[in-house]
C-alpha cells in the first residue's frame, strides 16, 4: 500500500506552495510520487515543468475530488496502481470539507494509518477563518493528522499563538509545526516526513 499525503486547507493558504515544495523534496530523494489534483490551471502548477522533473499528473476535471468526482478519484487511485508510485499526493478543493474524501478513500479499503492529512492554516487570516468559517474549520482540524500554521513569520507572534490554542482547543494532541510562506518543507516537516515513509528521502 501507498503512503497518501493528503494536502488539506483552504483555497490561498498555502497548499500548492506544499506541494510544489514536496515534489522538489521527493525528486531529489529518489522517491517515485503521483499528484492528484483539481485541475491544474486553477492551482497553477506547471504540468510542463512537472513532467520534467519525471512526474506523471493524474488530472480529474469538471469539480472537487471531494464530491462529484468521488467515484473518479478511486478509479485514478486504481489507475495508480500500474505506475507503483511511493508516495500518492492529493489535493482537494479549498472549499470543501476534507472528510468526505477521507471517507471515500476508507469506502475504498484504504488503511487510514497510509493517510497523513496535513492541514495547512493560513495565520494571517485566522479572524476571518474563525468568524466565518469556524465549523468548517473545526472539522479540518478535527480530521487533521498534522497542522501546518503558515505565514507564521507575517501573522507574528500573537497570531501564531492564537493560532495554536485554536487547534489545541479543538485536538490537544495535535502535531503543529509553524512553517513561512515560502519554507513550507523546513526542517521539521522534512523530519516527519522521513519517519512516515520509514527511510531516509534526501541523501
Amino acid at each position: 500500500m501507498n503512503n497518501i499525503f493528503f494536502i488539506s486547507g483552504f483555497l490561498g493558504s498555502g497548499k500548492t506552495t506544499l506541494i510544489k515544495a514536496l515534489v522538489e523534496f521527493f525528486s531529489v530523494g529518489k522517491i517515485k510520487s503521483a499528484l492528484i489534483i483539481n485541475e491544474i490551471g486553477e492551482i497553477g502548477i506547471d504540468n510542463k515543468y512537472m513532467k520534467k522533473l519525471g512526474y506523471n499528473i493524474w488530472e480529474l476535471f469538471g469539480g472537487c475530488i471531494c464530491c462529484t468526482l468521488a467515484s473518479g478519484l478511486i478509479e485514478t487511485m486504481e489507475q495508480l496502481k500500474k505506475y507503483e508510485p511511493d508516495v500518492i499526493l492529493i489535493e482537494p478543493s479549498g472549499g470543501a470539507d476534507p472528510k468526505a474524501t477521507l471517507d471515500t478513500l476508507m469506502h475504498a479499503g484504504i488503511d487510514r494509518q497510509k493517510i497523513t492529512n496535513f492541514f495547512v492554516l493560513d495565520a494571517t487570516r485566522l479572524e476571518m477563518f474563525t468568524a466565518v468559517l469556524l465549523p468548517l474549520i473545526s472539522s479540518s482540524i478535527t480530521e487533521a493528522d498534522v497542522v501546518l500554521i503558515n505565514k507564521a513569520e507575517l501573522a507574528g507572534s500573537d497570531v501564531f499563538d492564537e493560532a495554536v490554542k485554536l487547534v489545541e482547543g479543538l485536538s490537544s494532541d495535535m502535531p503543529i509545526i509553524r512553517t513561512d510562506k515560502n519554507n513550507l518543507v523546513n526542517e521539521e516537516v522534512a523530519g516527519l516526513i522521513k519517519n512516515i515513509l520509514g527511510r531516509q528521502v534526501v541523501k
